[in-house]
């Protein structure tokens, strides 16, 4: 098998000098996690890495297009398009392309800290399940956030927002399940759909019956569902949206209590004041005095 160590067309890469290491180790924002290299390869025919002792950094590869390999103590796994693998710092390893469909990938090495954290033992291919297409990854366009950030040069503002994003990135990576839900709700999800619609109603008054119908259950096969996923009833749910919406119109708005308990549908400010102070331990007008942020 024929075998190539650089030169893709179009492809793109940064490593930062060696000396910015120990610096980025030693920096309050970037000690816990920093990245060391950054690149994109397309359709990288005969790409190929082996390294015997492994990497001072861990690696992750993205495969957007395409496929690859890699082999971990002895054990083989192909990578198909839409997958993604973390290597450990420290762990031999070979991996590299197709030569029929040939991958394309982003990868970054990583270190730090907590860099340990974000790395699975058990070594998986998982599937990143992107939303939409690659225009619109927001993966891809943390990637490409990163690079351009780091290509205009090597300033502690440069390391210190690449490795703000990193976290951002790597997040998306090792909690899928939270990226996917926080991207687009599945439609089959009826309790994500269901808090869509208290969200969209958040200003008027509605029922039990209302958020069963729109789910297209009865009362009780909604509720219990409902309450086996968020621990709260619903209702209790709802209410506290409407609690988090008016705690916003306090830190953002000039409205008076009044205004917002007839803003949010509440028979009354009286009985928002009592609520909210319920919720959130102090009430609306000792609240809007706290200092945040």
């Amino acid at each position: 098998m024929e075998r190539k160590r650089e030169g893709f067309k179009d492809q793109k890469s940064i490593t930062l000098p060696h000396f910015l290491e120990a610096e980025m180790k030693a920096r309050p924002l970037t000690r816990l996690l920093f990245l060391t290299a950054i690149g994109f390869y397309p359709v990288a025919r005969y790409h190929f890495r082996e390294r015997n002792i492994g990497s001072d950094q861990n690696i992750l590869i993205y495969c957007i297009e395409g496929k690859g390999w890699i082999e971990l103590s002895g054990d083989l796994h192909r990578v198909h398009k839409d997958q993604f693998f973390i290597i450990p710092a420290h762990v031999p390893h070979k991996y590299g392309s197709e030569n029929s469909d040939p991958w394309t990938i982003y990868w970054i090495h990583f270190t730090g800290e907590i860099a340990a954290d974000f790395v699975k033992n058990d070594f998986p291919i998982e599937n990143a399940n992107p939303i939409g297409n690659i225009d619109n990854d927001r993966r891809i366009s943390l990637f490409e956030e990163i690079y351009r950030n780091l290509s205009m040069g090597f300033s502690h503002e440069n390391l210190d927002y690449s490795s703000i994003c990193l976290w951002h990135l790597l997040g998306t990576f090792c909690y899928v399940s939270q990226y996917e839900r926080l991207i687009s709700v599945q439609q089959n999800d009826i309790i994500e759909k269901s808090i869509l619609y208290m969200q969209r109603h958040i200003s008027k008054k509605i029922n039990l019956s209302d958020l069963a119908l729109h789910c297209g259950l009865s009362i009780p096969q909604y509720s219990q569902i409902f309450k086996k996923k968020t621990l709260s009833s619903p209702m209790k749910y709802y209410s506290n949206l409407r609690i988090q919406r008016s705690c916003q119109m306090l830190d953002f708005t000039n409205m008076n209590i009044k205004e917002i308990a007839n803003h949010l549908d509440f028979e009354d400010q009286f009985y928002f004041s009592r609520l909210f102070k319920k919720v959130m331990g102090v009430s609306p007008a000792e609240y809007r005095k706290r200092e945040k942020g």
